[in-house]
């Protein structure tokens, strides 16, 4: 097992603990105490746990993930206006991404009728565009993570890097984005998948209702300066858009 596949496998296990020591690491993958204690580094290092003596942990806020049938039916009428306006971005023939959230799920009905390619990981988005003709789908498979709703882990991850595409433009969702922090999110079992996916879209977009605004969460998605455009709600928290816009961050609010 590569040392990529083996820290995936790592934040799965973390996820689902909360807690994982050295000893324990190293013994479940048959490495040395060294090669975890490396891995361990380079996962704090990228802000997706917390180095521990012996061990690790996972950060602070992490298991707050609210479950994917109470965030689809929360603010729908504002995430449908979202939706729409992300949906009116995409052109004829563009292969685009589109993560497994329920904000980027109301995109889809604006999607049907066009001759588009859509990659994602989400479940939720292969299930609402199997009934349109026009839409090519290509979907990463993997381990399904219930809550979200989501195909993660190393066989999904592999998959989607596999596939070598450009994407024209990803549409992303996320639990949180500030100036400070950027991008976050509550499930860190997604962030790898979303983190590739913003490194080769051409034009990243995320899409978040007002409640995300000003919002942080324990994982880091990307820094705000690899967002091209950010689509939200007019009821998101004035000051917090104009101190991005001041940034030069571009907001539409809808």
């Amino acid at each position: 097992m590569y040392s990529a596949e083996r820290r995936q496998e790592i934040l799965s296990l973390i996820a689902k603990r909360s807690r994982v020591s050295v000893d324990h690491l190293a013994s479940y993958f048959g490495v040395s105490h060294s090669s975890i204690r490396r891995d361990l580094s380079q996962l704090h290092e990228d802000g997706l746990i917390t180095r521990t003596y012996g061990g690790a942990v996972a950060l602070s806020g992490a298991a707050t993930e609210t479950p994917f049938t109470e965030r689809q039916v929360s603010n729908f009428d504002e995430k449908d206006r979202i939706g729409k306006a992300a949906a009116q971005l995409v052109e004829e023939g563009e292969t685009i991404f589109i993560d497994g959230g329920t904000t980027t799920e109301c995109m889809i009905p604006y999607l049907m009728g066009k001759r588009i390619t859509v990659v994602t990981y989400g479940l939720n988005i292969v299930n609402r565009l199997s009934s349109s003709y026009a839409v090519t789908v290509i979907a990463s498979g993997g381990a399904l993570h219930q809550p979200s709703l989501t195909f993660n882990g190393v066989f999904a991850l592999n998959n989607l890097q596999n596939y070598n595409i450009r994407y024209d433009k990803t549409f992303m969702a996320a639990s949180g984005v500030s100036l400070t922090a950027g991008v976050t999110n509550a499930s860190l079992e997604e962030i790898p998948i979303k983190r590739k996916a913003i490194e080769v879209g051409q034009h990243n977009v995320l899409l978040v209702d007002a409640s995300k605004i000003g919002v942080i969460r324990a994982g880091l998605i990307a820094p705000l300066t690899d967002i091209q455009q950010i689509i939200s709600s007019e009821d998101a928290p004035c000051e917090e858009i104009v101190a991005m816009r001041n940034a030069g961050v571009a907001i539409s609010l809808v």
